[in-house]
């Protein structure tokens, strides 16, 4: 699948650094978001850890498959997608015990693989989201790992009172906290014109869903354009956090 990519990541209003990263590696068809915390600079490096651990992961296991395997077989997605996590994970850990500025540093994630034989598969760690906009309609594919959601599904706070809580930043599961991390992986078959978004909270905590996707049809295919006016609207609505937006799409079948 000749898939289109586009990113871009934003300091916002408020933070006097980023401490987000996206990668995006058309070769491999995969897209890395992470949302980095920790004191000083740790939370921009814990988010260039994840990011680049991942990748190299990623792309060690596609090279020895394809050593092994026949080309045609079918790819273990999710179970490289969580091996590659758990990787970012021991790693951020380890640099974190050989350098004390960097303890208690970590980040949320998410990340998006498509494979060759036409599915994506979808790990996630935090409150960074994945989106799908298939046929005009606008779908969250990822659910929050944070208090805010426990909340929610409990029946505390109703959703549509989520954006004014003020513990909807509380995250549940990080990567590089812990050694016990719990990734939660999907896959999903793809279609062609599907639009699969992925985005820091930074977006998600300032702009509704609706909003998401009222934009992101304005830039009428254009997919830079599309990120930049999600920022740019993020940044309107108080910029309060680092923003982040990765957005690939699916050619039509024509």
């Amino acid at each position: 699948m000749p898939l289109e990519f586009a990113a871009k990541t934003d300091i916002g209003m408020v933070r006097v650094q980023n401490e987000d990263t996206v990668v995006v590696d058309a070769v491999l068809q995969l897209a890395i978001l992470a949302d980095g915390m920790g004191g000083y600079n740790a939370g921009e490096v814990a988010s260039s850890i994840a990011t680049v651990a991942i990748q190299e992961e990623i792309e060690s296991q596609l090279q020895e498959y394809r050593r092994l395997q026949k080309p045609e077989a079918e790819l273990p997605v999710r179970q490289w997608l969580m091996q590659a996590v758990r990787q970012a994970n021991s790693t951020i850990i380890n640099a974190a015990r050989r350098e004390p500025e960097y303890r208690g540093m970590g980040t949320t994630l998410v990340v998006a693989w498509f494979d060759p034989l036409g599915s994506v598969g979808i790990a996630h760690v935090g409150d960074s989201r994945a989106y799908r906009i298939r046929d005009g309609l606008l779908e969250q594919l990822t659910r929050d790992h944070s208090l805010l959601q426990e909340q929610i599904d409990a029946g505390l706070i109703r959703a549509e009172d989520a954006q004014f809580a003020l513990n909807r930043n509380i995250v549940t599961r990080a990567v590089g906290i812990d050694y016990q991390l719990v990734v939660e992986v999907h896959q999903h078959e793809v279609q062609a014109g599907d639009l699969y978004l992925l985005c820091s909270d930074g977006l998600s905590d300032r702009i509704g869903d609706e909003d998401i996707f009222n934009i992101v049809s304005d830039a009428q295919g254009d997919l830079k354009m599309a990120c930049t006016m999600l920022i740019n609207a993020a940044n309107a609505s108080g910029g309060q956090d680092n923003v982040s937006v990765i957005l690939i799409r699916v050619p039509d079948e024509e």
